[in-house]
C-alpha cells in the first residue's frame, strides 16, 4: 500500500495546526519504505520558509533513542498513545515521527537521513562542489560523507574513506573545516589546499597552501603542518611530520603515486597488497593464476594502472563488477 500524501498536508503538520486524521496519515505515510528522504526535504522547505524555526537535530535523536528504551504499559507501545495525543506540540510530533521511522528501518536511518554519502568506484573519480565554496576531489575506491542539510550551519565536519584532495574556502567567521579518518583522526583547517589518503595501512596528509593541524588518538593534542610538509599517522597512531622532497614539490602527482615492490610475489599476494592501499576487494578465483608470480618495482596512483601493467605480464584479465575486481586467466571464457 502506497499511502497518497501532499506537501501541502506536511506544511500544515509542520506549523501545529495539523487534525488528528493528518497525524495518523502521515504516520502511516512514513512508516512506507522511501518516504524518509522526501519528508525531510520538504521539512527543510517548509523552513527555509519560516526562518524562525531552529531544528535541533541531535536533541531529537537523543529523544529518539529514549522513545526507544522506554518499557511499554499494559503490552502496549507508549509511543503509539504520544503520537495520537493531540495537546503535544508539532516538535514533539516530529520527534515521534522520527521514533516510527526508526523502529520501521532501524537506526540506519540516522545515518542515512542526515548524511550524504559520495562514492567513486574502480578507476573512477568526482569533483564535488560543496555548499561554503570547498572543492573535493574524489579519488577512485573512496567514500566521503557529510551532513545533508545545515553544512555550514552546524559545522563544516567531512568523514573521508580513501584519497581525495581538498581545496578550502575560508569563511568570514573563521568556521574550521575538518576532514574526519577511518582511524578517528582529524585534520582542522580554515582555508587551504591538502591532499589526504586514509586505508587501512594508515592516513597521509600533504600539505600544498596554507596550515592544517592534525591530530589522532594517540596525539590528542594537534600537531601543525605547514606547505611542503607531508604527515603520516601510523596504525597506531602516531604523527610524523616531515618535508617533501625536491622532486615532491615540482610534481604534486609525485606524492600522490604508491610504490610497490614485489620480488617473486605470487599475484594472490600483490592482490591483498592492492586490496589495502587502494581499498578494493580483488578476487583471484583461479589457483594457477594466483601462484604465478611477479617481480619488479611498480608506481601507481590508482589501482587500474597498476592492474593494467600486471595484466600485460601475467596474461590475464581484469573483469570490474560493482563490488569487486576479479582478475582471471586471459584464456577463461567468462560468458
Amino acid at each position: 500500500m502506497n499511502t497518497p500524501l501532499s506537501k501541502e498536508m506536511l506544511f500544515t503538520y509542520f506549523s501545529g495546526q495539523a487534525t488528528v486524521l493528518q497525524k495518523q496519515l502521515i504516520e502511516e505515510w512514513l512508516g512506507e519504505p522511501g518516504n524518509a528522504e522526501r519528508y525531510f526535504e520538504w521539512l527543510q522547505e517548509w523552513e527555509n520558509s519560516h526562518p524562525q524555526f531552529l531544528p535541533d537535530v541531535e536533541e531529537a535523536f537523543k529523544n529518539v533513542q529514549v522513545l526507544l528504551e522506554e518499557p511499554s504499559i499494559n503490552g502496549e507501545d507508549t509511543r503509539t498513545e504520544v503520537a495520537s495525543s493531540s495537546s503535544l506540540p508539532w516538535r514533539s510530533l516530529l520527534r515521534i515521527a522520527a521514533a516510527v521511522l526508526l523502529i520501521a528501518g532501524g537506526y540506519y536511518y540516522q545515518d542515512a537521513i542526515l548524511y550524504r554519502h559520495y562514492r567513486t568506484g574502480y578507476a573512477q573519480s568526482q569533483t564535488i562542489q560543496l555548499s561554503d565554496g570547498s572543492r573535493v576531489s574524489l579519488l577512485a575506491n573512496s567514500d566521503l560523507k557529510l551532513l545533508r542539510w545545515g553544512f555550514g550551519s552546524f559545522g563544516r565536519d567531512v568523514y573521508l574513506t580513501g584519497e581525495a584532495g581538498f581545496v578550502v574556502t575560508h569563511q568570514v567567521d573563521h568556521q574550521p573545516f575538518t576532514v574526519h579518518t577511518p582511524d578517528q583522526g582529524k585534520v582542522t583547517v580554515l582555508g587551504t589546499e591538502f591532499f589526504v589518503y586514509t586505508r587501512k595501512r594508515g592516513t597521509q596528509v600533504v600539505l600544498s597552501k596554507g596550515k592544517v593541524q592534525i591530530s589522532s588518538p594517540e596525539m590528542v593534542v594537534p600537531l601543525d603542518m605547514k606547505p611542503g610538509e607531508k604527515a603520516s599517522v601510523a596504525t597506531d597512531g602516531k604523527i610524523a611530520i616531515q618535508p617533501l622532497t625536491v622532486t615532491e614539490l615540482k610534481d604534486p602527482a609525485v606524492w600522490q603515486e604508491h610504490h610497490f615492490h614485489f620480488d617473486h610475489t605470487t599475484l594472490a599476494d600483490a592482490s591483498r597488497e592492492l586490496n589495502t592501499v587502494f581499498g578494493l576487494e580483488i578476487v583471484v578465483a583461479d589457483p594457477a593464476l594466483a601462484a604465478r608470480q611477479v617481480t619488479g618495482t611498480f608506481k601507481a596512483r590508482q589501482a587500474d594502472e597498476l592492474l593494467s601493467v600486471l595484466s600485460e605480464m601475467l596474461d590475464m584479465r581484469v573483469l570490474v563488477g560493482d563490488d569487486q575486481v576479479r582478475l582471471v586467466p586471459d584464456s577463461t571464457d567468462t560468458n
